[in-house]
């Protein structure tokens, strides 16, 4: 497993191009330098740290920036968008549907959010707090995730842009492409794809090095994106979460996906309650992988639903 540094950094992948990864797992972004400024993909988890990847971001291309790119909805890669105010913030339409479904009317620009259970399942989803009903260590966790003073008041400001099915920038020497694969991790992921650098940011369609989070997401259809992302051509993949990674571990995380798909499934079709799946569905042959023990049993609960409701 690749050792990760206590500590945010930001890589450079190719030429101009850059990847913020988050410290200890925590949520990456990236840098796209082009000739009308740098594209930002993602904002990280919290204000702080936004304010940490801009300054890193102009201390290592020395260019202004140009535009946000939002991959997906969620807290850990949304939070920092305040810091970038000052220029456009492009998203998948659904994203925007996700955030006003989540965070309910907004009065001015920005959502301002207090509320613990609002900010938790706008970080893992809107069906977090059933999954962990009657898991207190569980409860307990989630609430430790948000428990710094940075998330005592989250304040959220939206996609300013927003766009149905693919969008892409057209640069001299490249293109970036933003492709929709559908629902997945959840609705509205994106991938931000540079086709002749060979790079690509998937957001939280990949986590590498660390056990996947379902929450709500469609597991059938994040299945089939990482399918899609499969047949790319690309030398580099930047996770939502981990160090950058290869298609050979996005294969390796989607197999993982399926295997446990098809453990939940074969469960239901023996007849087990889900109480009994959660309690005897296992993945041994993950186990070493980080957040395996804290995640799977809700993973199990997750795709246990998922599947039941099919």
């Amino acid at each position: 497993m690749t050792e990760q540094k206590p500590e945010p950094r930001l890589l450079t992948v190719a030429d101009g191009v850059h990847a913020w990864i988050g410290a200890g797992g925590d949520s990456n972004a990236g840098a796209i330098e082009t000739p009308e400024g740098v594209i930002i993909i993602d904002t990280q988890q919290y204000p702080r740290l936004a304010r940490a990847l801009r300054a890193a971001v102009a201390a290592r291309t020395g260019q202004p920036l140009r535009i946000v790119v939002n991959t997906h909805c969620h807290l850990d890669h949304t939070h920092g968008n305040t810091v970038f105010a000052d220029m456009p913030i492009l998203a998948h339409d659904k994203t925007l549907t996700a955030m006003n479904a989540c965070l309910g009317p907004r009065v001015g620009a920005e959502w301002s959010v207090a509320d613990f259970s609002t900010k938790l399942r706008f970080l893992f989803g809107q069906n977090v707090l059933e999954l962990v009903a009657g898991d207190e260590p569980a409860r307990r966790w989630f609430a430790g995730r948000i428990s710094l003073p940075d998330y005592d008041t989250v304040v959220i400001r939206p996609p300013s842009e927003t766009f149905a099915g693919d969008f892409a920038f057209h640069l001299p020497d490249d293109t970036v492409r933003l492709h929709y694969f559908g629902p997945a991790h959840c609705d509205g992921d994106i991938v931000v794809h540079l086709e002749k650098r060979k790079v690509a940011f998937l957001g939280d369609l990949l986590f590498h090095n660390r056990f996947p989070w379902l929450g709500d997401c469609d597991l059938d259809g994040l299945i089939a994106a990482l399918g899609r992302v499969l047949a790319l051509d690309i030398a580099v993949v930047i996770p939502g979460h981990g160090p950058p990674a290869t298609l050979a571990d996005v294969a390796r995380f989607r197999d993982m996906l399926v295997e446990l798909r098809a453990a939940v499934a074969r469960a239901i079709k023996a007849g087990s309650s889900e109480e009994a799946a959660v309690a005897e569905v296992a993945l041994p042959q993950f186990a070493h992988v980080q957040r395996y023990k804290e995640w799977l049993p809700l993973d199990v609960r997750a795709a246990y639903r998922y599947l039941r409701a099919r």
